[in-house]
């Protein structure tokens, strides 16, 4: 498969473009989706699909030949890259290499501690192995961002994220917490857009009802701008969305849609991913979702899993910061503001493990 971005003024104009490019794709795969800003300032709506080979160099009229050529230029690239990295093990003790081992074996990328290490070549940091543990683990802090939680002001929260990490459940113990357990209640109103997956609402509304909360459903996108201008005397806003796949793509469109019809309020987007997910998979949802201008990611089932490397790993590389972290399924108990310690001491036991 060939990747190929296209941009348009919105998502969905995008995707128009790549379907009218290739109308004879009739499953192309969206990869990833992001906003930028133009030379004129404007938002352009960039999408990247998932072309097959044929049809893509059928598109550009190369030859097999012509194609074999291109390869073997990018073969020539990656092999240029390889040599790089196996330069560093070569120019330095052991030492070196067993950490590296040791921390990738954990979760943490290779190409991303080689980048770290370089600096120390040929100091004495390099070659005692503790004092070069310290020195990553030292960059893995500082990699590593919390949010604090701030309710000063009222708020309006969108959760994001596949299907299956726990983002309903969520949403209960964030309702729970602002009503009851904080330095006073506050008034918080939940509002569901998952018109998709069977029982969504009711899922939500039996939270609500329990809480004795405010819970309003919304199918059609201009009643979402509706439904907040209602609830304006409330704290809190707490937006249920539907479960996505990678590839959904008419789902993202339309959560995007939603966010748009919304011009006048100030909504930030959670990203709810699961501490058990490995890094690939972490790293593809959120290219998906980031065309929605994630801020922060609440980490779900961070109690079933003793292996956070992977996790880390992606959340050191992109910056993105937690806000909340869910350590079991007790609705609120076992819902956390975000610890930078927390999650490094989940990660330095595996190292003893």
């Amino acid at each position: 498969m060939i990747e190929e971005t296209f941009e348009a003024p919105t998502p969905k104009e995008a995707f128009a473009l790549a379907r009218s490019k290739y109308p004879h794709v009739s499953d192309l795969q969206l990869l990833r989706a992001r906003q930028t800003a133009g030379r004129d300032g404007k938002l352009i709506a960039e999408i990247t699909v998932a072309v097959p080979e044929e049809e893509y160099l059928a598109s550009l009229g190369l030859s097999e030949e012509e194609e074999l050529i291109r390869e073997m230029q990018q073969l020539q690239s990656q092999m240029q890259r390889m040599k790089a990295a196996a330069g560093i093990r070569d120019e330095n003790s052991e030492t070196v290499e067993k950490v590296i081992g040791l921390l990738s074996s954990k979760g943490l990328r290779r190409d991303w501690l080689i980048q770290r290490v370089e600096p120390m070549l040929g100091t004495a940091v390099a070659e005692d192995e503790k004092l070069l543990l310290s020195y990553l683990l030292e960059e893995v802090d500082e990699g590593l961002r919390v949010v604090p939680e701030d309710l000063s002001r009222p708020r309006v929260m969108m959760m994001v994220g596949p299907t299956g990490v726990g983002k309903t459940t969520t949403i209960a113990k964030l309702a729970a917490r602002y009503s009851y357990l904080l330095d006073r209640d506050y008034r918080v109103a939940l509002i569901n857009l998952d018109s998709w997956r069977a029982g969504a609402y009711e899922q939500l509304d039996n939270f609500a009802r329990i809480l004795h909360l405010e819970h309003r459903r919304v199918e059609r996108i201009e009643e979402f701008a509706e439904q907040l201008d209602a609830l304006a005397d409330y704290d809190v806003i707490l937006v249920d969305t539907a479960g996505i796949s990678p590839f959904d793509t008419d789902r993202l469109i339309r959560t995007v849609e939603f966010l748009k019809s919304v011009r006048d309020r100030e909504i930030s987007t959670s990203l709810v991913i699961s501490a058990t997910a490995k890094y690939e998979d972490i790293r593809e949802i959120y290219e998906h979702f980031n065309f929605i201008n994630v801020e922060n990611a609440i980490v779900t089932k961070f109690d079933e899993t003793q292996r956070v490397g992977d996790l880390i790993a992606f959340l050191t590389e992109r910056h993105l910061p937690v806000s909340y972290l869910s350590t079991g399924q007790k609705v609120p108990d076992d819902l956390i503001p975000a610890e930078k310690e927390r999650i490094l001491d989940a990660f330095t036991g595996e190292l003893h493990a």
